[in-house]
């Protein structure tokens, strides 16, 4: 499948959406934090408003602030990372690989984990390696003498 590129007037038109704060709060020189791609190749042609009478094709480039769901998870009252900016698809693979790895739902993935396991495709869909997220929980879920955490 082709992945349709947004055309300079594309990008400097687009308004943020619902996500518009957060838009207009960061530059053209912002990269996600999570999977490297720019403000501009962030921007994904996709449907929506789908499985609705009103749905359509449009230009998206969520933005979302991702915190730590895990605080108290493995430290007691410890965050493993402070909240930051990502893209939506980042955000939303956060999930995606916790419900496909049956991972506890209050544990949160880094941006800088989520880096190791993400290839990014400027204005396309990410491919995930399963594996290496899996292999990253599996470490932070461990003491420090290797014993899995109860959680």
């Amino acid at each position: 499948m082709k992945i349709k590129i947004p055309t300079h007037e594309d990008y400097q038109s687009h308004d943020g959406l619902h996500y518009y704060q957060l838009w207009n709060s960061i530059g053209d020189e912002w990269l996600c934090p999570a999977c490297g791609r720019s403000k501009f190749q962030i921007m994904k042609w996709t449907q929506r408003f789908p499985n609705t009478p009103h749905s359509f094709m449009g230009w998206v480039a969520a933005l979302h602030k991702h915190h730590d769901h895990s605080i108290g998870f493995f430290e007691p009252g410890q965050t493993r990372f402070p909240e930051t900016l990502i893209c939506g698809q980042c955000n939303s693979t956060d999930g995606v690989v916790k419900r496909m790895l049956n991972l506890p739902s209050n544990f949160s993935f880094s941006p800088q984990e989520m880096r190791t396991f993400i290839q990014a495709t400027p204005h396309g869909k990410h491919k995930i390696n399963y594996d290496q997220a899996l292999e990253i929980f599996n470490l932070r879920a461990t003491n420090k003498n290797g014993i899995p955490k109860v959680y």
